[in-house]
């Protein structure tokens, strides 16, 4: 290890000068004995002085305020009774000038101690305390400073406990095991950045960070949680410290590459955060309408503007996150007490006193006094867990807690260490859990910068916790935005979509537009999934919704003009029966079969009832009936016209063959076989709409719309009835063109043929215009015509022709027929004889009787 060692001091040794020695203000150290010594490594000597050595800048304030900080903790736990009561705290506190190099000389010189006695390994000029075991290190300043530290004494497996290091860096536990910290690590500072951009909506940010250990690492931090939570980071910038012109001219320009983005975050030092608000107002002016979050490094707005000549307009509206400090209690009372009494404390502040006094043109330090902010926390709380952490040590190893010398002795910090990880205790900053990585929770505070009445404000807005149940808490009423405004700015490259619309991705980056989704389609998850069929979206595109179906509507030029038909076909059917009634002795009416007659207007009165049903809105009701109806009006119109048909050419056939009439002729006969049919029709009927019932449907249009339409769809079973139906029309048209040749339209049978013909060209016409038609009042209007047509067609071709040659023409001519046998005289082999008796003779296009 000695070997090691000064191996490392030769190589650190050559680089800090061109002589290849420590500089000489290194070697001192403030030190004071005590049973255990906790040692320091704090930044004494200022920055470099030109292209000078380390050390070589004067002694700065805040060094000497933070190692009489260290002193003063300790001293306040020696004195306590409840901790560590027989047990004295010494301290070493060495200076490693802010320089990287001398951190690591300031380590090892620190940690080798601990392996006395030290001969093989000479660090010159420096005295440790006179006794005591050293076992742990307090320090450094930075994280750049801290890292080379810890590297260092874990060569000695010694602790090291930081109150200022944040990186994130120093988590890595391969690396560091013997690291940990008070201060909260970068990590948790990305954490609240990330929240707060966040909490205003900002999805599309610009970032620069600083080339250091702190600007990678918690740029890093930042880049991880904003893939986490869909931030999209528009650039990512490094920006050196100090920077030439040329790279932050270039570093800036982005900012007009990605106009959108207009938070710009910024985790780096003072000093190059400083190089970077300044080149943008050059480039932008002020003001330049950008909003910055900054990290705690450089949240000091009077730094900014004195040391770097940032016009603090252009800070307006920018909100940071800032380490809780705490006030410490009485230590300014002990700072003055040593500033102005104590003149044995160290040469560090007895030079720094005298070069104050002399900056500040005064001879007596009470008349101008050291400023300080006596509120680094951290270290004083750095301190408390090493005394914890060593009293829970000796809790567990010492029976005695009067007698623990060579117990204190043998302490090494191997065995230090699980002490502190294992640490629970209430410090300043609040409750102390370090994790396995070594790290604390920790607060931030939020600020926002404002103008006000022209003066530049740091107003406090909240705080940001490290916890499950509680993390940003800002009053938003008291945020003040870039130009004053109460409205925080837009940073989003994305256009804000409306309803039915989704975001599609823009060819800049992490940009977005609107795409509209079909008319159809609801909006779920950014995607664009279509209803139903017979749904459509809500006004906002979420919900699908059922469509109302339309039935056919009454006030339809078209519907009304059905409805009419229908009125008027009732009409005339009922004259049509009321003259078959009262002239039902007549002979005309006779000779055509007044009982098929009657059974057959009672069919076109059905018929003229079809259209009704139709035209309601659909229930299986309304759909089961008019199923039915149409069904049973074109069995009872047409079953007894073909008997009709039937009988008329039987007649004349029998005649041609024998003198016996035809069987069946009878009108009880014709009406037992008109209700045979009509019965079984009505059982088909019956069976077809249970087994395939007529229901309710929907009508769907393409493309899809809001509107869809009722209407009865005619099941299968309505396929058995049509087909019976279309039989008998068959068989009508069959017999009605054999009986084509029967002299003087006989018994109406060319009338008859004309109303079965037309029937079947009117069908073949209806099927396919019903089936291809695009509208539920097409489908409806073509059956409720064809029905219509074809029992108008009925009535006007067979009744009104009968009852108007009863009505107007009196006189009717009659012609008798009778059957001879084949010998008989007269007609010849016809076997006819038809005599014509002249009543009155008149002329008439009517039917011919029967007698």
């Amino acid at each position: 290890m000695a070997f090691l060692t000064l191996c490392i001091l030769f190589l650190m040794a050559a680089g800090p000068s061109a002589g290849g020695s420590i500089p000489d203000a290194a070697h001192v150290s403030l030190t004071s004995p005590g049973d255990v010594i906790l040692g320091a490594s704090l930044p004494m000597h200022g920055w470099f002085s030109g292209s000078g050595p380390p050390c070589s800048g004067s002694l700065g304030r805040w060094g000497n305020e933070v190692a009489a900080l260290l002193r003063f903790a300790i001293e306040e736990i020696n004195n306590r009774t409840d901790l560590l009561p027989n047990v004295t705290i010494g301290y070493d506190i060495r200076d490693n000038c802010y320089s990287e190099t001398l951190s690591v000389w300031t380590a090892l010189s620190l940690a080798s101690t601990s392996e006395r006695p030290q001969e093989d390994v000479e660090f010159t000029k420096i005295s440790p305390a006179e006794y005591g075991n050293l076992f742990c290190i307090i320090g450094t300043q930075s994280s750049a400073t801290t890292i080379p530290t810890a590297q260092a004494a874990s060569l000695y497996r010694i602790p090291v406990i930081s109150p200022f290091a944040t990186s994130n860096e120093l988590s890595d536990k391969r690396r560091f095991p013997y690291f940990l910290r008070t201060v909260p690590p970068d990590s948790l500072q990305a954490k609240a950045i990330a929240d707060i951009l966040l909490q205003f909506g900002w999805k599309y940010v610009g970032l620069y960070f600083q080339l250091n250990t702190y600007g990678i690492h918690g740029a890093q931090a930042l880049l991880d949680l904003a893939e986490l939570h869909g931030i999209c980071v528009a650039f990512s910038v490094p920006v050196r410290s100090p920077g030439t012109k040329a790279e932050l001219y270039d570093a800036v320009s982005r900012l007009a590459a990605f106009p959108k983005a207009r938070v710009v975050v910024i985790i780096s030092e003072v000093t190059a955060a400083g190089s970077i608000v300044r080149t943008i107002e050059e480039l932008f002016g002020i003001p330049h309408n950008i909003t910055f979050v900054g990290s705690d490094a450089w949240a000091f707005p009077s730094t900014m503007h004195a040391n770097h000549g940032v016009d603090l307009r252009g800070l307006q509206g920018s909100i940071y996150v800032q380490l809780k400090y705490n006030q410490i209690p009485g230590f300014e009372e002990y700072f003055r007490y040593i500033e102005t009494r104590d003149v044995t404390f160290s040469s560090w502040f007895q030079g720094f006193k005298d070069k104050w006094m002399k900056d500040n043109q005064c001879s007596d330090i009470a008349l101008c006094p050291i400023r300080i902010a006596a509120n680094d926390n951290f270290l004083v709380d750095a301190v408390y867990a090493f005394a914890y952490g060593l009293q829970d040590l000796l809790r567990d190893r010492c029976n005695d807690t009067t007698d623990c010398n060579s117990t204190i002795q043998a302490i090494r910090g191997q065995d230090f260490l699980p002490y502190l990880l294992g640490l629970r205790f209430q410090g300043l900053a609040g409750k102390y859990v370090f994790d396995v990585n070594g790290n604390p929770g920790g607060k931030y505070k939020i600020l926002n910068y404002q103008f006000q009445d022209d003066v530049f404000q740091v107003v406090r807005l909240g705080e940001w916790e490290a916890s499950e149940d509680r993390r940003l808490d800002v009053n938003l009423s008291a945020i003040q935005w870039v130009g004053g405004s109460r409205d925080p700015p837009a940073s989003l490259c994305r256009e804000i979509c409306t309803s039915g619309h989704i975001e599609v991705p823009l060819e800049e980056k992490c940009c977005f537009g609107c795409q509209q989704c079909p008319n159809n389609a609801i909006v779920q998850n950014n995607l664009c999934e279509q209803c139903p069929v017979d749904e459509w979206p809500d006004a906002s595109f979420q919900v699908c919704r059922p469509i109302v179906p339309t039935p056919p509507s009454w006030s339809e030029p078209t519907v009304v003009s059905i409805l009419i038909l229908s009125g008027l076909g009732l009409v005339l059917s009922l004259l049509a029966a009321l003259g078959l009634f009262h002239y039902r002795h007549h002979v005309l009416i006779k000779a055509a079969s007044r009982e098929l007659s009657s059974i057959n207007i009672l069919g076109l009165t059905l018929a003229f009832l079809a259209p009704f049903p139709l035209l309601v809105p659909p229930t299986a009701v309304s759909c089961r009936a008019s199923e039915i109806i149409v069904a049973l009006c074109f069995t009872l119109t047409y079953a007894p016209t073909l008997l009709k048909v039937n009988r008329i050419y039987r007649i004349f056939d029998a005649g041609k063959k024998s003198n016996k009439p035809p069987r069946f002729m009878g009108p009880r006969s014709q009406l037992t076989i008109v209700l045979g049919v009509f019965a079984a029709m009505v059982v088909v009927a019956v069976a077809g709409t249970l087994a395939s019932p007529t229901l309710p449907a929907k009508l769907i249009f393409y493309p899809p719309a809001d509107y869809i339409e009722a209407f009865c769809k005619f099941g299968n079973g309505f396929l058995a009835s049509l087909i019976c139906n279309l039989l008998i029309v068959l068989v009508c048209c069959y017999y009605a063109f054999k009986a084509r040749k029967v002299p003087s339209n006989y018994n109406e049978s060319k009338f008859i043929a004309i109303s079965v013909y037309s029937t079947l060209v009117f069908g073949m016409a209806a099927v396919p215009v019903y089936i291809t038609a695009a509208t539920v009042l097409q489908k409806v209007a073509t059956l409720c015509v064809a029905i219509l047509l074809n029992s108008f067609l009925t009535l006007f071709c067979v009744y009104l022709p009968k009852l108007y040659a009863i009505q107007l023409a009196r006189d009717v001519q009659v012609s008798e027929w009778r059957a001879n046998d084949k010998s008989s005289s007269g007609t010849g082999s016809t076997g006819v004889q038809s005599t014509v008796g002249t009543i009155k003779v008149q002329p008439v296009s009517g039917a011919v009787g029967i007698k």
